[in-house]
């Protein structure tokens, strides 16, 4: 190793670590990025479930300020490169935040949806960004497949609650499409609890064991506002859920510690296998 320093001319030592410390800037500004974002998102959250009877009041118009404000700071920090899409971001915030007073209550709901997802979809990319700046391939692949699997259940949900609309509606063979979008989307939860870098909550298992209810029902003994609730509870549990991953993998140490533990798991030996 001393001899390749010796031989390796000065100035191409400097601009490795030129690159290294420019790679480094970059995650730890991806990093900070995705908290503030994260922040952002839990802040449209609870001004959706603590102002939605009360839109107009000045606490509600405080919080919305208070979102103004965060959205600007992130778009004057961020790089010139990331500009449009904070811009973008920006916008589509004031557009909402503008309506949001005057909506009714699905209509209210619906904004903060759309929000919540534009948001989630931004802080993907930024994690996207973040872990193809490390060293290990298989801590990015690690991430595809929990969003696959996370968004596939986000979209058995939206159908779940399409369900429930149906069924509200007394449309035919409603509670029929329940049952079915209710099967589908407990598959989705178990496959996400399985590929998911932390524990699954208490709450997760309490809205398992409520679908396993809805599927041995008939139709009239599950309420459809007790449907609404479970959704609802769903919702945030995997909004938990994302944000816990992302804690994870914007962590170098405990990513590193869920990886091994990947691993040791991945190379026991088949109890099966005689010895």
């Amino acid at each position: 190793m001393s001899l390749l320093r010796a031989i390796t001319p000065t100035w191409l030592i400097q601009l490795g670590k030129s690159m290294s410390s420019t790679k480094e800037t970059r995650r730890e500004q991806y990093r900070s990025q995705i908290n503030s974002l994260r922040s952002l998102l839990w802040m449209v959250h609870e001004h959706n479930t603590r102002y939605v009877r009360c839109p107009q009041s000045p606490q509600a118009s405080k919080a919305r300020d208070d979102i103004r404000e965060y959205c600007e700071e992130m778009q004057t920090s961020c790089s010139n490169p990331q500009r449009p899409l904070f811009r973008v971001l920006n916008a589509r915030m004031e557009q909402a935040l503008s309506a949001l007073p005057n909506q009714t209550k699905p209509s209210w709901y619906a904004i903060h949806h759309r929000t919540s997802d534009h948001l989630i979809y931004i802080i993907d990319e930024i994690a996207r960004s973040y872990l193809a700046e490390s060293k290990h391939d298989a801590m990015y692949e690690e991430y595809q497949a929990f969003w696959q699997t996370w968004i596939d259940t986000k979209e058995s949900q939206l159908r779940f609650e399409q369900a429930t609309m149906r069924l509200i509606e007394g449309k035919m063979a409603s509670w029929q499409s329940v049952s079915l979008q209710s099967r589908i989307l407990q598959k989705r939860m178990h496959q996400l609890s399985l590929i998911s870098s932390s524990e699954v909550s208490l709450a997760f298992d309490r809205i398992d064991n409520q679908f396993d209810s809805i599927v041995q029902s008939k139709e009239g003994d599950v309420p459809a506002s007790s449907l609404v609730k479970i959704s609802q509870d769903l919702s945030v549990v995997l909004l938990h859920l994302f944000d816990q991953e992302l804690t994870i993998r914007t962590n170098d140490a405990l990513m590193e510690k869920n990886h091994k533990a990947k691993t040791t798991v991945h190379a026991l030996p088949d109890p099966n296998q005689s010895a």
